[in-house]
């Protein structure tokens, strides 16, 4: 009975994201532990011997990040570049990065089991609730943009390459949380720095390397006219139950999930078994870490249990989809609304660039309430890991 009833479970998983962290955790699913542990770990041993093969050009991914230029051309060496990967089974491909700023993030699963080497190969993050983004410093400009693609954020900074005040030339990209109501840039991850690509570095160097830099950049912690939303590096910890539990009680804002990076994984682009994602109130059945009443507090209004929880937020999300598709039927187009797909047309086009690089100089753009802003986080997730 329990192997039909496993197999008729698998009969209607439609997803090609296994464990992703915008469906119910799969302890709560009709999976055996065992199996789930099994393909989550396959997953990660064939994805680390992949990415050692693997031949991308990203210093032409950071040119057109950072200028905003995206031909047929490029776009058809792209998919020549990720050929061999696309032959791969589905489940441990290595994902392609978009194009026009979307899909530029490497995202997390669920943490299904811990594995063996979890206290010597894995780094502990902990995420405040913020909104994931994509920031670009180029050209004079500083741009953050949405897990979808929209820019939500054009303002100068002290980033290489922020502010006209630099050399345009120098280019920065990061992988960050953003907290409206702090106005501040929490650094998840380091992608690109001052014109050096580091995604095919491995966590470890990614992160030595990025708070090296900011310390060398202090003034990016500090608001300033120049410097409107200040930057902050999120700080890495070892994967140990004392560690982890100092951390989260020592925690100075409200933390909204704690992702697990492999030490040796790259950065990948879409979702991937090396990173994984656990909520504060997870830590104890998962990890054994007790967390204090405080953290517990900050559960969702009316959560009974987890199961329960996550299929509320289902329900949710499926009737926003199909709301969604309702507007666009009725005429509602969601194209032209910052993803930079034109010349000219959106807010990533070359004319309303240049327009958006002029005003955030002046620090009109960080005062005034963006419109793209407020129509990108109703259709983002907070969740870090989504």
């Amino acid at each position: 009975m329990e192997e039909l009833t496993a197999a008729l479970a698998s009969s209607f998983e439609v997803s090609s994201e296994p464990n992703r962290t915008s469906a119910p955790h799969p302890r709560y699913s009709q999976y055996k532990l065992k199996e789930s542990k099994s393909d989550q770990e396959s997953r990660r041993k064939r994805l680390l011997e992949i990415q050692k093969n693997r031949r991308y050009d990203f210093m032409n991914l950071v040119r057109n990040l950072t200028d905003n230029e995206w031909s047929h051309s490029e776009a058809d060496k792209h998919e020549e570049d990720i050929a061999q990967e696309d032959e791969m089974e589905i489940e441990t491909k290595l994902q392609k990065p978009g194009r026009y700023y979307k899909d530029q993030l490497m995202l997390s699963e669920w943490l299904v089991e811990v594995p063996s080497d979890f206290s010597t190969e894995w780094i502990t993050v902990l995420c405040p609730v913020a909104r994931r983004c994509l920031v670009v410093a180029s050209r004079g400009t500083t741009r953050a943009f949405t897990k979808s693609g929209y820019c939500i954020r054009s303002f100068p900074s002290h980033l290489p390459g922020g502010n006209r005040r630099g050399h345009c030339r120098d280019t920065t990209i990061l992988d960050c949380l953003y907290s409206e109501s702090t106005k501040t840039f929490y650094i998840l991850d380091l992608m690109c720095w001052n014109g050096h690509a580091v995604y095919d570095s491995e966590t470890e160097f990614r992160f030595y390397w990025l708070h090296e830099k900011l310390q060398e950049f202090p003034d990016l912690a500090q608001p300033s006219s120049i410097n409107p939303y200040v930057f902050i590096g999120l700080p890495s910890f070892r994967c140990t139950q004392e560690d982890i539990s100092s951390a989260v009680e020592a925690a100075t804002f409200e933390i909204d999930g704690v992702l697990f990076y492999h030490k040796r994984t790259h950065y990948n682009f879409g979702s991937t078994p090396l990173v994984v994602w656990l909520k504060p109130y997870m830590l104890e059945e998962i990890l054994g870490i007790k967390v204090s009443d405080h953290q517990m507090s900050h559960m969702p209004e009316g959560y009974t249990n987890y199961a329960n929880h996550m299929k509320k937020v289902e329900e949710d999300k499926i009737a926003y989809q199909k709301e969604k598709e309702l507007k666009l039927q009725s005429g509602v187009s969601p194209q032209g609304r910052g993803r930079g797909r034109g010349r000219g047309h959106g807010r990533g086009g070359k004319h309303q660039k240049a327009k958006a690089m002029d005003t955030s100089q002046e620090g009109d753009d960080s005062e005034e309430p963006d419109e793209a802003l407020s129509q990108a986080i109703e259709m983002e997730p907070s969740n870090p890991g989504s």
